[in-house]
């Protein structure tokens, strides 16, 4: 209890007095505007916008004013079988969702502009669960958990894909 309540004080203390990691960015309105570019077929881009909304950053809806362009292509989800009983049943499968995702930062006050020698990066997230026939509906009721949780997970891992090519670029 003693060594809880010391903790607290001590994280309290730090963030009182303005500390932050090195190399953390302070503030999200740090690296500017953001546009998220992605077309009708990639529907984790609104999760993505709603995410950065969240977490304060600014999102625009003009390419040509944002600081940072993301685009978002090729969205999928796909499932296939991993294992199989000895009686041929399915006895786990394998879920995936995936996205491609390229990200370019203005200089010097010109739009970011896409570099079309580079290749889009490919974020994926892959869980796999068992199956059971018995339980059918228990188990789809699982997958579409899963799915869930995957797509809030694929969201996370593009919002640190900018994070990391952001700083990348201010090292440069």
């Amino acid at each position: 209890m003693i060594l809880r309540l010391f903790l607290v004080s001590l994280m309290l203390t730090l963030v009182a007095c303005g500390f932050t990691p090195r190399g953390s960015i302070t503030q999200t309105t740090d690296i500017g505007a953001v546009y998220i570019d992605a077309g009708s077929k990639v529907p984790i881009a609104w999760r993505l916008r709603s995410a950065l909304t969240d977490r304060k950053f600014t999102v625009s809806n003009d390419k040509s004013s944002a600081n940072i362009l993301i685009r978002l292509q090729n969205e999928q989800q796909s499932q296939r079988i991993v294992s199989v009983e000895s009686t041929g049943r399915v006895s786990e499968y394998e879920l995936r969702h995936s996205v491609d995702m390229q990200i370019a930062q203005s200089y010097d006050g010109t739009p970011p502009t896409l570099d079309k020698n580079r290749q889009a990066n490919t974020v994926s997230v892959i869980r796999e669960y068992t199956y059971d026939e018995t339980g059918v509906l228990g188990k789809a009721d699982e997958a579409e958990i899963l799915r869930a949780e995957m797509r809030e997970e694929l969201v996370n891992h593009l919002l640190l894909r900018l994070l990391a090519s952001v700083r990348q670029s201010d090292v440069e």
